[in-house]
């Protein structure tokens, strides 16, 4: 999904969760469901902006004795219910409703739940989000069911985890002047004087929210994709006007770069198409092989609304905590169609210029984790799922070494394990730790789990020694506010000088640090972090104090030092701490105001508040 409604797409006025709507957004873990869902089967008449006929059926396998089933669904008004062809009693309250089976059902037994029910859309109120069927005054229409909004036109149950095994079928009554698409392959069509039925059968696992249905007089740019052996037909709907836009034209090409980074597109005996029938909001949408768009947005958006058929289709994510697991990936997806036009340095520019000046333009730091970032759709749909869980991906491919190869084969590896059902975020931890066999949660729990990014204050000086090498040392402080982690990460630094430029690496993983560097030639400059693999802020300033025993405070760094042997005393703004850390990171010192200290030989950090002062004991 993607949304525009201000700027970029992120930040947007959204209706918070009101408890006394009778709806709690399910962002909750995972639970098993009394009825394990096979198939949707869904019959509607929809004319003159009017559902005036419905008929949806439920298929399944009960897990357990059931005397009840309690299916989500808002609005409409229901005409009646079966089970098993029988006449069913049921109830309904504002957002269930609840089916009363006669006979009762036994755990294993087939579950066939038929409703029919009529009504206006525009008289649902549905609280999740802009769910339901949406209708205009020209009588084209389309639906939306992210994230729990299918109950607004479904009764089902509508969990991201319990996808329908089977698929879902449509058979969709509409007047003729409409292109009726739905998601899978287009059975036959059968007119019925002012009206056309359309029979869509989609024969893979899906989840509710990635089922949809849309009409409006269009026509299709179409094109055959190929891949190896497989063929298959790609569209992309637009007005009739519009056919020479051009609007797809480089679906075929993305779908090759992602298969063969992802694997084959997991759709591929069916189709892909994206048309202009979204009326929710202004954006995208990614339902499954019928991706959903409000205007013709552009290559990045087609790309990224297309890579969620990989992450977020049929790699589902379990739980709306885990979103970042779809769009995320998608995001991510953005810069990967960047790479493929024009390789690693179009990438690099276009995780600084989009990805990553997006995220910092809106979010705050610490802010919110990428993993449960809040209850809120806006939390949800936010720079942390989005351009953090992207930059997340980012850095992964950086930490494996920038190895293509093992990143993209860890993706795959995790998509073998949980193609045609869903993930959590644990699930996707677990895939890369056993693909590249490394401990890697260090690196998810304070990206991913934890808030917040690193902020750097990097100093640095450099002096020749006797042999003619350089001595370059680094002293980097982390200076992210509180509620942020201290970040461990392996940072590139690149030492500029006249003669060659050379690239060093250092870990780095502490409050304090300092790192010592050698080289042939004199520094002129260093670049932090020169191909912005590191999601982080930093500052860079050569402090010539550095490597000097006595020297007088630089700026504001009013903490003075008095050195005798190995005591030491330090002065600084009176009764504000005073901390004084080893060169490893160490507390070695605290008091109000000043302090006085016995200390071995070694480099030491005084800091208070934003004041650092660096000296050496003998």
């Amino acid at each position: 999904m993607l949304l525009s409604l201000l700027g970029y797409f992120t930040t947007f006025d959204l209706k918070p969760w009101n408890p006394t709507d009778g709806y709690a957004p399910l962002w909750d873990d995972t639970t098993t469901l009394p009825v394990d869902v096979r198939r949707y089967i869904l019959r509607f008449r929809l004319t003159d902006r009017y559902l005036g006929f419905a008929h949806t059926t439920l298929v399944g396998i009960a897990r357990e004795d059931l005397d009840s089933l309690v299916l989500d669904f808002y609005g409409y008004t229901v005409d009646s219910v079966r089970v098993a062809g029988l006449p069913s009693p049921y109830i309904r309250d504002s957002s269930r409703l609840i089916v009363y089976p006669t006979p009762t059902l036994g755990a294993g037994d087939s579950v066939v739940v038929d409703v029919f029910y009529h009504g206006s859309p525009d008289s649902v109120f549905c609280p999740s989000f802009s769910g339901g069927i949406y209708v205009r005054t020209d009588g084209s229409f389309s639906t939306l069911g992210y994230p729990e909004g299918f109950r607004c036109w479904v009764p089902s149950y509508d969990r991201p985890w319990e996808k329908a095994d089977d698929g879902v079928e449509f058979w969709i009554e509409a007047d003729t002047s409409l292109t009726v698409l739905a998601n899978g392959l287009l059975v036959d069509t059968v007119p019925t004087g002012t009206t056309r039925i359309w029979h869509y059968m989609h024969a893979h696992p899906i989840a509710t929210y990635l089922i949809s249905m849309a009409g409006r007089t269009l026509a299709a740019n179409r094109w055959t994709w190929t891949y190896g052996s497989t063929t298959m037909p790609v569209m992309a709907w637009v007005y009739p006007s519009d056919t020479s836009l051009g609007w797809g034209v480089r679906l075929t090409d993305m779908l090759t770069v992602f298969s063969d980074r992802f694997g084959v597109y997991p759709f591929a005996d069916e189709k892909y198409e994206q048309s202009v029938v979204m009326f929710a909001f202004s954006g995208a949408m990614e339902h499954q092989t019928s991706s959903h768009f409000s205007s013709y947005l552009g290559n990045y958006t087609q790309a990224h609304e297309l890579c969620h058929q990989w992450w977020g289709d049929d790699v589902g994510y379990g739980t709306f905590k885990d979103t970042w697991l779809g769009e995320g990936f998608a995001t991510y997806c953005e810069m990967l169609w960047a790479e493929a036009e024009g390789g690693f340095a179009s990438y690099v520019l276009y995780y600084g210029n989009t990805v990553e000046r997006t995220f910092f333009t809106y979010a705050t730091n610490p802010g919110k984790p990428v993993y449960d970032p809040g209850p809120d759709i806006g939390d949800i749909l936010s720079v942390y799922t989005y351009h953090k869980g992207a930059a997340v991906l980012h850095m992964l491919r950086y930490i494996l070494d920038k190895d293509t190869s093992l990143f993209f084969g860890a993706l795959r590896h995790y998509r073998s394990l949980h193609s045609g059902s869903y993930a959590l975020t644990s699930d996707f931890v677990d895939a890369v730790e056993t693909y590249t066999g490394r401990d890697l949660d260090w690196f998810f729990n304070q990206w991913v789990y934890e808030p917040g990014w690193p902020v750097y204050n990097v100093r640095w000086n450099a002096y020749p020694d006797s042999s003619g090498m350089w001595n370059l040392t680094l002293i980097v402080e982390q200076t992210q506010p509180v509620g942020a982690p201290t970040f461990r990460m392996p940072i590139e630094v690149r030492w500029v000088s006249d003669s060659a430029d050379t690239l060093f690496v250092i870990w780095d993983s502490l409050d304090v640090q300092s790192f010592t560097l050698r080289w042939r030639s004199a520094p002129d400059s260093i670049i932090w972090d020169p191909d912005n693999w590191i999601l982080e802020r930093h500052t860079v300033l050569k402090d010539p104090s550095i490597g000097v025993e006595e020297v007088a405070p630089v700026g504001s760094r009013d903490i003075l030092v008095a050195i005798s042997g190995g005591s030491v005393r330090l002065e600084g703004l009176p009764s504000l701490p005073l901390r004084v850390y080893a060169s490893d990171g160490r507390l070695v010192g605290y008091g109000r105001g000043s302090l006085r200290l016995r200390l071995p030989g070694g480099t030491y950090f005084a800091v208070q508040r934003d004041r650092v002062r660096v000296f050496v004991v003998r």
